[in-house]
């Protein structure tokens, strides 16, 4: 077991190692770790983070996605503490993570479909190309910490002995699925799981004598965790505007249907056709006359069909079929409204579905011509390694993330809109700026493209056509505080330090920790005779910001001192 363990998690920290050279913080992890100040204040932050939504550390109360994370935001503060924003350090914890999913899914896999199945299940798990969002992504961390933990609650609560739980292991596997919930919401469908399994794999109901304690105890964590949500977030569940609003749920199933199988399935099988965009129009909405949709539905409902007849004969490869997929339910727009279509990283949990019906394969190939079994092992191996290397190279810096992106979603405006920062972070000012006006052109209504053209002009000196292009990304994004503080910044510029000010307060009424706006307002009260206001300002700004080149000025009027020059 440990050689295999071994050998497992070997195979996927040498896939993945590459990551720790990536350049930058890409996508979400520039908004809620590089810009994210609250993890600068050390145990100070600590609770605040355990008593708010996940992107309210960003993005104040009105956040538009309403997420409960307090497990994953520590192991970020954590980092904080110890490395501070060196990125290789949470890419190699992503790493670590992952490796250890892939042991805890190799023994659940072990003492359930046997040891040639499960080896080789871990194995394919560990290098499957769709994972290499969920790895690479620093902040979808949260996919890895509730496949750990709730692969750990598995083995804790697994019935093989009998079915009575000793309350020790009944108690260790509560908390592991508790700190599931506490990283990612689709975490509380683990009870589904877990019953699921005691019928396939020991015919015992969760009512049978001896479960229905765990099963008890697993519902009251669940009703604590929703309850919980309820006290602390302004919608227990929120997703953001609906990607299909306006429109029906025939609709929302006969797309989602095909975007099942185009975009999750066949690239989760294949290692082709990965994409890291899947805004609109990418994927048309499927119309009730669509016969594709309808075909793909169909073929959905057979499958489904079928697998629910095997689990009820309590067949192995029916609960590998339905019990990890389930865990796509809360974002299959189905149930709950979410602000995209899906995402590679929503797959995590799901495909071990996948790897443990290859395992099957291999197993029962091997059964009968076991060279030709190692032989098909390996070249799926070697196939997908290649693959999820290829597709890793696309995460070492945010030009080649967005640049792919752009091309797998060309009428992405949010890609080309970030792209264009990129290229102009990186020194290539025209070609960056020429994106974002075509982004501009291509959605009127997109409101970062306003403020990335205002952030250029503001470095350009034009005040003027900085404050018109913040107002824009403000009349159609009113809760950025980036655009506010810099609106804020043009009001300076113009003399009217009262508006600036109060534009100021606003952004740390929201964001108290918003560094931008404490540095600016403690200058704008020193600015005014109000040198006892600016000083705590300034103070906190230090605090929060210790690498910002104007943290020794700020200290020294903290102070009270006169800065050096």
């Amino acid at each position: 077991r440990v050689g295999a363990c071994a050998l497992v998690a070997g195979t996927a920290v040498a896939v993945y190692a590459m990551i720790l050279g990536t350049e930058g913080f890409i996508r979400d992890d520039r908004w809620l770790l590089a810009g994210n100040r609250l993890l600068r204040l050390g145990l100070e932050a600590v609770p605040r983070l355990l008593t708010s939504g996940y992107w309210e550390s960003v993005a104040g109360a009105a956040a538009p996605v309403q997420e409960y994370r307090p497990l994953l935001s520590l192991s970020f503060l954590l980092h904080f503490m110890t490395s501070g924003a060196l990125k290789w350090p949470m890419h190699a914890a992503n790493i670590l993570l992952h490796a250890l999913v892939c042991c805890l899914f190799l023994e659940n896999a072990r003492r359930r479909i046997g040891w040639s199945a499960g080896l080789a299940a871990a194995l394919l798990f560990a290098v499957l190309p769709v994972h290499v969002e969920a790895v690479s992504y620093i902040t979808s961390r949260s996919e890895l910490l509730v496949a750990a933990s709730l692969l750990g609650a598995w083995l804790a609560l697994d019935p093989a002995a009998g079915p009575y739980t000793p309350a020790r292991r009944m108690f260790l596997g509560a908390a592991l699925f508790w700190a599931g919930l506490l990283s990612k919401e689709h975490a509380i469908l683990f009870p589904l799981l877990l019953a699921l399994s005691d019928w396939t794999f020991h015919g015992l109901k969760p009512w049978s004598s001896g479960r229905l304690r765990t099963h008890a105890l697993l519902a009251l964590c669940a009703a604590a965790y929703l309850g919980l949500r309820w006290l602390l977030l302004a919608h227990v569940i929120h997703g953001g505007t609906p990607y299909f609003s306006g429109t029906g749920r025939w609709v929302a199933l006969l797309t989602m249907s095909n975007f099942a199988w185009r975009h999750y399935f066949w690239p989760s099988l294949s290692g082709i056709g990965l994409c890291a965009d899947y805004s609109r129009p990418l994927v048309p909405d499927a119309g009730i006359h669509s016969w594709t949709a309808w075909l793909g539905l169909s073929a959905w409902a057979l499958l489904s069909a079928a697998a629910l007849r095997g689990l009820y004969r309590r067949e192995p490869w029916a609960f590998w079929v339905l019990a990890p997929a389930a865990f796509l339910l809360p974002t299959c727009n189905l149930i709950f409204p979410l602000d995209t279509i899906g995402a590679e990283r929503f797959l995590y949990i799901p495909s071990m579905g996948l790897a443990a019906l290859l395992g099957l394969a291999v197993a029962r190939l091997q059964s009968r011509d076991r060279t030709a079994a190692h032989l098909l092992l390996t070249g799926a191996l070697v196939w997908y390694a290649l693959a999820a290397a290829a597709r890793g190279r696309v995460w070492l810096s945010e030009p080649a993330y967005y640049a792919a992106a752009v091309a797998c979603n060309p009428a992405s405006v949010r890609s080309r809109c970030a792209l264009g920062t990129a290229l102009i972070e990186k020194g290539e000012v025209a070609k960056g700026e020429a994106m974002l006006l075509g982004a501009l052109a291509q959605d009127p209504l997109y409101p970062k493209t306003y403020f990335n053209l205002a952030r250029l002009a503001w470095d350009r000196g034009d005040a003027a056509k900085a404050e018109s292009l913040a107002r824009q990304a403000l009349a159609l994004g009113p809760h950025d505080c980036a655009a506010r503080v810099l609106l804020a910044l043009c009001l300076e510029r113009r003399g009217r330090l009262a508006e600036s000010a109060a534009r100021l307060e606003e952004v740390l009424t929201a964001v108290p920790w918003d560094s931008e706006a404490l540095f600016n307002l403690g200058r704008i009260r020193l600015m005014t005779g109000q040198a006892d206001a600016a000083r705590p300002l300034f103070a906190r700004f230090a605090r929060l910001a210790p690498d910002d080149p104007a943290a020794a000025q700020a200290r020294a009027l903290a102070e009270g001192r006169s800065p050096a020059p």
